[in-house]
């Protein structure tokens, strides 16, 4: 019998909705952390019947990666209370720390209005309510997985459902939040365990209102592993989500340098009332961001001639390079893709006569059942380039004048063919990265 992990990739694949994803991840296995003695080892004690934990389908692989001990270590970073599940899964219903009265972000906004503002302008914020989230989950009949990162606290739920799918058994959530159901991933999901705020750094316990600890997990790539890493067993060689996997085998990753040196970058500010310091931004820039993937990305456009005749014709070349993402370009959702595109317009902006727009597609494509195995990957791994070329031949009865090259680069959530099936506005799904503009006279 397929496993229910499995039918819900399968309805992914036949829904249409996914294109095709994966790439590497190793199982946690308790065993290799235990050799590493920088992890903490993991808590064999049963879980308590009806906790979250308990409610977690052990058949789902850990989202942290493992390859090795030492590549484990450097995923979790330091040691310190470990924050997040080991399988997939709602993090525990949690309590407002004393004094506070609310796990809403409204409640951080009064001391941390800074932090608040910029989570607020993040994907985090509206994990739960974009567009194309809710497309996907309207096309896979809602199921209750898909919520384990886009709503992670077990507050956020209105149903705690005991097996997977969402026809299998569920019960009432006594500590369901309307309001933190639309913060997405809030502030309570990584900062708030047990009744005490945790933080990256140390802080005295009698500088804050309320309980503090320091736990060095969110300084390194644990904090977003357990979101941005997944495979099912069986499918080790090619993980469903692999973007922690990537960054392991790349530069950065030997480096040592985490997530957090890029997508949290160092700013200075008000961080909790009128204390100013530099702090790790919380706008989290991400795949859609067009400043994050311009900081990624480089674009370098050759032409064989530097002019053009009528009837002649044009022959370029782009190059487009890694350069500042320690992950795969794009990364996560296997439906997510890359285009380059190439236009010729004429001095009036028009496309050039007897020519045509052409696009190369960059992306995954795996077989649309279990286990998945990947058929092809032409996305651009960190520090790796690729190049495109170009011939279109003028018409004779273009007129002389100066025309213009247009090199430009664009990040899709979903495909153009499946956005239209699932009706999305391209809007909705395409982020423009970059743009070169190369005058060509013509003679």
């Amino acid at each position: 019998m397929k496993h229910p992990a499995l039918k819900l990739l399968s309805l992914l694949l036949l829904t249409g909705w996914l294109a095709g994803p994966s790439a590497p991840l190793v199982l946690a296995e308790e065993e290799q952390q235990q050799d590493d003695g920088r992890a903490e080892p993991m808590d064999n004690d049963e879980a308590e019947p009806g906790s979250a934990e308990s409610r977690r389908d052990s058949a789902l692989s850990p989202p942290i990666w493992s390859a090795s001990s030492n590549n484990f270590t450097r995923a979790r970073g330091s040691s310190g209370p470990r924050l997040f599940p080991q399988r997939l899964g709602p993090i525990a219903a949690q309590e407002p720390p004393a004094p506070m009265s609310s796990l809403s972000a409204q409640a951080c906004n009064a001391c941390h209005g800074e932090l608040h503002d910029q989570w607020r302008s993040s994907g985090h914020s509206t994990a739960s309510s974009n567009p194309v989230y809710l497309a996907a989950l309207k096309a896979l009949g809602d199921p209750p997985e898909c919520q384990d990162c886009h709503l992670p606290l077990a507050n956020q739920r209105p149903y705690l459902h005991l097996g997977p799918g969402s026809s299998g058994p569920r019960s009432e959530n006594p500590s369901y939040s309307p309001t933190l159901a639309q913060e997405g991933v809030t502030c309570a999901a990584c900062h708030i365990r047990d009744g005490v705020i945790y933080g990256p750094r140390e802080l005295h316990s009698s500088a804050a209102p309320h309980p503090v600890a320091q736990a060095e997990s969110l300084r390194g790539t644990e904090a977003c592993s357990y979101c941005h890493q997944l495979a099912l067993q069986g499918a080790e060689e090619h993980p469903f989500l692999d973007t922690v996997g990537e960054w392991l085998r790349s530069p950065w990753g030997e480096a040592e340098i985490p997530c957090q040196e890029c997508h949290m970058p160092r700013v200075s500010g008000q961080v909790a009332g009128a204390r100013y310091a530099a702090y790790s931004s919380h706008g989290f820039l991400r795949q859609r961001d067009p400043q994050a993937l311009r900081r990624a990305l480089t674009l370098e456009v050759a032409l064989r001639s530097p002019e053009l005749e009528r009837g002649s014709e044009l022959r370029a070349s782009a190059t487009l390079l890694n350069t500042g993402a320690g992950h795969a370009v794009p990364t996560g959702d296997p439906s997510h893709r890359l285009e380059l595109r190439f236009e010729l317009v004429d001095a009036q902006g028009n496309r050039a006569r007897g020519t045509s727009i052409e696009s190369h597609w960059m992306g995954r494509e795996v077989q649309s059942t279990p286990p998945f195995t990947q058929l092809s990957d032409t996305r651009l791994q960190a520090a790796s380039s690729r190049v495109f070329d170009y011939r279109q031949k003028l018409s004779t009865a273009s007129k002389a004048g100066r025309f213009t090259l247009v090199v430009s680069v664009h990040w899709w959530a979903v495909a153009p063919e499946r956005a239209k099936k699932h009706e999305l506005d391209e809007q909705q799904v395409r982020v423009q990265v970059l743009e070169q503009r190369i005058p060509v006279p013509v003679f």
